[in-house]
């Protein structure tokens, strides 16, 4: 896994498949973040912005996830128009919010940036015993599996856009397994190398309670990838194509897991 700090923002302009088109879908959580008000505080339309950022987006991108970036960070008080392109007034404002959460003021989106913002980290002006309250959330997610899951998502989210190779584990090119196996590391859990092992090693879960950060088998076993949610994963496909974000429904379902 790749810090998005080089290109997390690039989680931008494309739509989850990687710097590509995404797959014909919409991303999941557009719809309502479109809906959501600029003008406003509101952290759980920052979160619906901040989740919709599906390819590496950087200084100078343009596009729908530029655009969801900027509506992120208006969300929670770090005012910048929604003009799909990033340039030198989203940077400073992404800069004051990173400064803000102790975070690396890299004017682009890293892994630990992107986390905060689809989480949730608050608006810019909260009173102290409700920014307690905040911090004491947060590190109680971070203790549970759930939050593995989440982390597990954010580094697949990190990586979309880079090649596929065979037996590639990382950090610039990946096999399927490589990269449900890469994105568990970065989560803090190793899990077995194949997809095979994967599935058959790992505690088994339906489709029907299917939650974020589950490695997701198709085709008999010999393909997975990491569920993000809505229907959705991120996956390393096959020579020639890069880590995308992609709706389950473009394969046959075979079986899931859930390493933590």
């Amino acid at each position: 896994m790749s810090n998005l700090t080089k290109s997390l923002m690039a989680v931008t302009a494309s739509a989850a498949v990687g710097f590509g088109s995404f797959a014909g879908a919409t991303a999941p959580a557009e719809a309502a973040g479109l809906r959501c008000s600029t003008t406003r505080l509101s952290t759980p339309c920052s979160k619906q912005n901040a989740r919709a950022i599906t390819t590496y987006v950087k200084y100078g991108s343009k596009g729908k996830s530029v655009k969801h970036l900027q509506r992120a960070l208006s969300q929670v008080g770090y005012r910048v128009s929604d003009t799909g392109y990033f340039g030198p007034a989203t940077r400073t404002q992404l800069k004051k919010y990173q400064a803000s959460r102790k975070l690396s003021a890299v004017g682009s989106v890293n892994s630990s940036t992107l986390h905060a913002l689809r989480v949730g980290a608050g608006a810019k002006r909260v009173s102290v015993k409700k920014a307690s309250t905040a911090r004491s959330a947060v590190t109680s997610s971070y203790s549970s599996s759930s939050s593995k899951g989440t982390r597990a998502v954010s580094f697949a989210y990190s990586q979309i856009g880079k090649p596929y190779r065979y037996g590639a584990t990382g950090p610039s090119s990946y096999d399927c397994s490589g990269l449900t196996g890469a994105a568990w590391r970065s989560a803090g859990k190793s899990i077995p190398r194949t997809s095979h092992a994967q599935l058959g090693g790992l505690k088994r879960v339906s489709k029907s309670s299917l939650k974020p950060g589950d490695i997701v088998g198709f085709h008999g076993g010999g393909h997975v990838g990491i569920y993000v949610g809505n229907g959705y994963i991120i996956h390393a496909p096959r020579t020639g194509q890069n880590v995308k974000k992609v709706p389950m429904s473009q394969m046959r379902f075979y079986s899931a897991v859930r390493p933590a």
